[in-house]
């Protein structure tokens, strides 16, 4: 195995040493949103999850030539079907306002990022399948719903220094990290090099930083917010990439097992989702729209293409799907699981499911760079014959978003899962005017 540069990380929110691993920091890197004209009702918590749901139908029906019986395809339609009942979940916690939609808003999560990162892996063998601009719409919607309905926001609103459960999470939250650290460092021993295997366990690594770099910028509730949000993340991606790695890599696997432990422990590090639900009890966030969304329904304009006829139909392909069924081996799929990355694959700067449902300069999700891509939204038009070059349904000649534009918008940010309207006057009772230090003294 080739040496790497030997990170040391200090545990997140600071009270223990994690131990080295040799695996190299990434740095935070998520663009700003770019301006533009407004388009479609301001959204709310209940659209927002109507805007997944017709995502993951676009998916759907986009995935037609990807064979949802094959042993590779798995963890892609165990991925969708999973997010599809989550918002089930939700819808219902919403409806009646209760922990459900926790519930639920934690399933989908999960079932994005297995599905998105499982799409990074076998879209090589589809060229021409769409389904990455669905992942695409389908990953803004939730995020949007993360930054202003999320956990991290309604902890955020909250008036209240920390409490003495929450600091006693953030302890046992820091405790749990060196634990998964140190068997991250086992597992990563035995990760083949330049494969997915060491793809995904960078992206861990990754993750960890983020919650590093949280840690750094205070222990009031704003830091506490912030960590909920990174915390969730990371385990999302641990949850997805186990169910990736047990049916992709089973020799593998036999190592990684020695992460479950973690995984499960993380699920409890802050309560469970009625206690963190409590936060919400004085918050009518059902009834609370989003004013500043930009250019949220450019991102998912594919949304648009879904009609009642076709949620309803392929809705029921996705509800019959089972598991259990998907076993026959699939040799091309199985090439492009072993496949030997390139160098900058293997140490892109984002997650991989991220990169997949973010998909910054690659319009049509289909892993080619737009610079080197041909047909940028895969529609089979040539870029230099289509007049709708991004696929959002708008004219290139009085499009507003427009890639040059895109770029000079590109810039870094903090991701602290807090949307920029939602960080308003929201001190704590009785400290000495901010959030963060202060009130937990």
């Amino acid at each position: 195995m080739k040496q790497h540069t030997t990170l040391v990380l200090l545990a997140c929110l600071g009270f223990t040493g994690l131990t080295e691993i040799p695996l190299e920091a990434k740095a935070p890197k998520k663009p700003a949103a770019a301006a533009s004209n407004k388009k479609g009702k301001a959204p709310t918590a209940q659209s927002l999850v109507d805007d997944m749901r017709k995502a993951v139908i676009y998916i759907v029906q986009q995935s037609e030539p990807i064979n949802d019986k094959a042993k590779q395809t798995k963890p892609y339609w165990q991925g969708l079907s999973d997010t599809w009942d989550g918002l089930d979940l939700m819808e219902d916690g919403i409806a009646k306002k209760n922990a459900n939609m926790l519930k639920g808003l934690e399933t989908v999560g999960r079932g994005l990022t297995q599905t998105a990162a499982s799409w990074g892996m076998i879209r090589g063998k589809y060229p021409k399948v769409t389904a990455g601009r669905g992942i695409t719409a389908l990953h803004n919607a939730y995020e949007m719903y993360a930054e202003h309905y999320g956990p991290a926001v309604a902890r955020y609103r909250q008036k209240t220094p920390l409490s003495a459960k929450e600091k006693e999470h953030l302890a046992k939250s820091s405790k749990q990290l060196d634990a998964l650290f140190a068997n991250l460092n086992k597992v990563y021993a035995k990760a083949k090099p330049k494969s997915w295997q060491e793809r995904l366990l960078k992206d861990l690594v990754g993750l960890i930083n983020d919650l590093d770099r949280t840690r750094q910028k205070g222990r009031g509730k704003l830091g506490y917010a912030s960590y909920m949000y990174q915390w969730n993340r990371l385990q999302n991606a641990m949850w997805a990439y186990s169910e990736i790695i047990s049916i992709a890599y089973p020799e593998f696997y036999e190592v990684w097992a020695v992460l479950e432990d973690d995984i499960e422990v993380m699920n409890v590090c802050f309560g469970s989702e009625e206690e963190v639900y409590a936060y919400y009890e004085e918050w009518e966030y059902t009834e609370q729209v989003i004013e500043e969304y930009d250019d949220y329904y450019e991102e998912v304009a594919v949304v648009e293409t879904i009609s009642e006829e076709e949620e309803t139909s392929l809705e029921e392909d996705l509800e019959e799907y089972e598991e259990e069924d998907a076993d026959v081996e699939d040799a091309e799929l199985e090439e492009e699981f072993d496949e030997e990355l390139e160098e900058e694959d293997v140490e892109s700067e984002d997650s991989l499911f991220e990169e997949v449902g973010e998909s910054y300069g690659d319009d049509d999700g289909d892993g080619i760079d737009d610079e080197e891509d041909t047909d940028d939204d895969n529609d089979g038009t040539a870029d230099c014959e289509d007049t709708d070059d991004d696929c959002d349904g708008v004219c290139d000649t009085s499009d507003a978003d427009t890639e040059e534009e895109e770029e000079e918008e590109m810039e870094e940010e903090d991701d602290n899962g807090i949307a920029e309207e939602c960080e308003g006057d929201y001190g704590c009772d009785g400290c000495c005017g901010g959030c963060d230090g202060c009130c937990e003294e």
